[in-house]
């Protein structure tokens, strides 16, 4: 008989989600929920350069697996791009603090890379960088650009994006606790339907027919999770009054489609993936599994799997060889500052 995992509240993680809809007034100093990934986070930042060796050990067969997925006939070299992300991560060692999952960050970093290589960055031209809330997976990727206000200053922007971090966390804990409880029931129709509308974008119709439900059950499912969700922000501790988070359903639909894709909210942890790949799982875990693969496509996921089987390029000796070079700057200036 197959088992079940343990906690799926959180990917790749061994530790249960924290600070929801508690009764503590702030959200905690440090967010991640991995001990593994804690500790070398704690580390980096005094530039121990056997920490970023184990990092770079940890996840960098899974980010090149990625980028090789998403860069193909791209003409760009994948270990150019997680060597762009590794260093991205050093230079944004004080955005940690704000991060639940060490890997959905570096994730999202080196998709930021990819699009940032694939094209020339428009700050040049008078732009300034904001974050998106798209309405499809690859706009959630990017972070969109409008011209700086004439009357704008530096603290406008740094309180804009205070805010945008309390919101982003707000709904990464309800969002993690919504589809923690749906994993515990099992209600994987839920969840199925859920991925395909918030993750994949799909149309209710086309969701109808892969899941195998009528087109006003799908109806239902979307408004009865969306009134929950609504329910567990207004709760939330941090939750200020004058946020308008969930106030329309284009919101809450955009809203929700950004964070889902960006924090990999439904993507299985790592070790579930690896006892999927021996068949390890009860029946019912392991058509979810196989449906996030093979349905729902999740290149995260599909990326992992790769590197868990070995059919995944390891990075070569040389890229390694440039990535801890081009770190060493960053490591020793880190270990200066903490000393």
């Amino acid at each position: 008989m197959g088992t079940q995992p343990e906690n799926e509240s959180v990917n790749d993680n061994s530790g249960s989600s924290q600070g929801k809809s508690g009764s503590e007034g702030e959200a905690s100093k440090t967010n991640l929920q991995n001990e593994a990934d804690r500790f070398l986070i704690e580390n980096i930042r005094k530039g121990d350069p056997d920490a970023f060796t184990q990092l770079v050990d940890r996840y960098g067969g899974r980010l090149r697996a990625y980028a090789a997925r998403r860069l193909i006939g791209s003409g760009i070299d994948p270990e150019d791009a997680v060597q762009e992300t590794l260093l991205g991560l050093l230079q944004s060692l004080d955005l940690i603090d704000r991060v639940r999952s060490l890997q959905a960050y570096l994730f999202q970093i080196l998709r930021n890379k990819i699009v940032d290589m694939a094209r020339k960055r428009p700050e040049a031209h008078g732009m300034h960088q904001v974050p998106l809330a798209g309405s499809t997976p690859e706009e959630s990727e990017r972070r969109g650009y409008e011209p700086v206000s004439p009357g704008a200053t530096p603290s406008q922007y740094a309180r804009r994006d205070e805010a945008i971090t309390v919101r982003n966390k707000i709904l990464c804990d309800v969002l993690d606790e919504f589809l923690d409880e749906l994993r515990r029931e099992k209600n994987f129709r839920d969840l199925m339907v859920l991925e395909l509308l918030f993750f994949g974008s799909w149309k209710n119709r086309e969701i109808a027919k892969v899941v195998g439900v009528s087109e006003p059950t799908i109806t239902r499912v979307k408004a009865s999770s969306l009134e929950k969700l609504a329910r567990m922000v207004r709760r939330h501790e941090l939750l200020n009054p004058a946020m308008n988070l969930l106030d329309t359903e284009d919101n809450q639909s955009q809203l929700i489609r950004s964070i889902w894709t960006s924090n990999m909210m439904s993507c299985p942890k790592r070790n579930t993936l690896g006892s999927y790949s021996l068949g390890a799982l009860d029946d019912d875990w392991e058509r979810f599994i196989k449906f996030h693969l093979e349905v729902v496509k999740c290149d995260f996921c599909l990326a992992n799997l790769a590197d868990i089987e070995g059919d995944g390029d390891p990075i070569p000796p040389q890229a390694r060889e440039r990535i801890f070079a081009s770190s060493v700057g960053f490591l020793r200036k880190l270990q200066s500052d903490s000393q």
